[in-house]
């Protein structure tokens, strides 16, 4: 991994209590992955399709028409989830979702996220168990939470369905009113999805015997958290391959 694009991204993530640009980190995090050879296209392809949701949303009004139209605008854009091959490491490299239009559930929930921040309304992440999610804050205290999955062509989920999904995970039967579901409705912060996101790849390295990869994805848990030793202990046993320019 290039050192400079490694210092890149510690500068852009900032310290551990600091917020972070969710789209910018994830794409800056796959070009040190991939020692920035693929940078120059994917940002031309980033410009191309912000532009592109823009003029598709336009005329919109309200949050839910706006998500509801970013989320058209990817299914017609044949963004979808990579069912066949799961583990492949490239689902959670947002450049290579961009250019396959093929990613995991977390990579294209930030991926929407990212597009309706450019639209002009604030979708936020759920990290729930087994699964990503993206919803709205309800404008009402009490409100039905609006859920959608972009993995599964940006379907709209009502409680019931996201009971049954959660049921489904946890192997027990949870209620659409349980406090157990609804903790797991709530945002989650840009950190841990970039968290969540290079485990993900952390695994996906380690099935593959990457060890390299693996300590790659360690120097970057460590620059995001730089507060967790454990992080450094691992390190330690996967030491890594540093060099300034490919």
């Amino acid at each position: 991994m290039r050192v400079d694009l490694l210092h890149r991204f510690t500068d852009l993530v900032g310290p551990s209590e600091a917020a972070v640009p969710l789209f910018d980190s994830a794409m800056l995090y796959a070009a040190a992955l991939q020692d920035g050879d693929t940078w120059a296209e994917a940002r031309v392809a980033q410009t191309e399709i912000e532009h592109a949701v823009v003029d598709h949303c336009a005329g919109r009004a309200g949050a839910v028409d706006v998500t509801e139209g970013v989320l058209e605008f990817l299914r017609r854009n044949r963004f979808r989830g990579n069912i066949r091959s799961y583990e492949d490491p490239r689902n959670s490299l947002m450049d290579r979702v961009l250019e396959r239009r093929l990613g995991l559930p977390i990579s294209l929930s930030v991926l929407a996220i990212h597009l309706a921040e450019r639209c002009g309304v604030e979708l936020h992440g759920l990290s729930f168990p087994g699964h990503f999610l993206v919803g709205l804050q309800p404008e009402e205290a009490g409100a039905e939470p609006q859920v959608w999955d972009p993995f599964r062509g940006g379907r709209r989920l009502l409680l019931d369905e996201l009971a049954a999904l959660f049921t489904s995970v946890v192997g027990h039967h949870v209620e659409p009113d349980s406090p157990e579901l609804h903790v797991h409705l709530r945002p989650c912060h840009s950190r841990l999805i970039l968290t969540r996101m290079l485990e993900n790849l952390r695994r996906h390295f380690g099935m593959a015997d990457e060890l390299e990869r693996v300590a790659d994805t360690l120097e970057l848990l460590a620059a995001l958290h730089p507060e967790v030793p454990q992080i450094r202990e691992m390190l330690e046993q996967h030491p890594p391959q540093r060099h300034l320019l490919n």
